[in-house]
């Protein structure tokens, strides 16, 4: 082996159990499968209609699981309190690299401060540390296409990752057409 053997690293996948509707595994790469990462990193394809993110609908329990990393986890809407966040969403047909496949509601902040992105094109969505975002509902879908998020801390639990686990979800919005 060479002097650069160790930095091509195997991504860890997680497969969702039971598989999630319109979204693929997570490939997950961060400082827990290499010691000199600096970020933390996602990436899945989304392959139909989706939500995430989108909380808890009223009267129902928090879903919350515990990852390997001890990060807790759930369908809910996160803040990331010592890291900023960038979400890319792209396309998958590089004959039309601006057609993203889909259309893409994000919301950003919370209370009067909350913006609601809409688009059908790729984007980057910039999160600041401290800042809550989700949920993020995909509708209109044609064809796959990539979210790629990156964290500037190399765990989720260094990035101070929490869920808002109090979060109740827009029911009307959990049947997507």
């Amino acid at each position: 082996m060479g002097k650069y053997a160790a930095n091509c690293v195997t991504m860890h996948l997680k497969e969702p159990k039971p598989p999630e509707p319109g979204k693929s595994g997570v490939f997950m790469f961060g400082q827990d499968h290499f010691k000199g990462a600096e970020h933390w990193v996602e990436i899945w394809t989304v392959s139909g209609n989706h939500m995430m993110m989108q909380g808890t609908p009223k009267g129902n329990e928090p879903i919350i699981h515990i990852g390997p990393d001890g990060h807790r986890g759930g369908p809910y809407p996160k803040y990331h309190h010592n890291a900023d966040n960038m979400m890319f969403f792209y396309g998958t047909d590089p004959e039309h690299m601006n057609d993203l496949g889909a259309h893409v509601e994000f919301h950003l902040g919370e209370g009067e401060d909350e913006e609601v992105f809409e688009f059908d094109q790729p984007r980057c969505i910039f999160i600041p540390k401290g800042v809550r975002h989700g949920p993020l509902y995909v509708t209109r879908f044609r064809r796959n296409f990539v979210i790629m998020d990156i964290l500037t801390a190399p765990t989720r639990l260094a990035a101070g990752t929490d869920n808002d686990f109090d979060y109740v979800a827009d029911e009307s919005k959990l049947i997507l057409s």
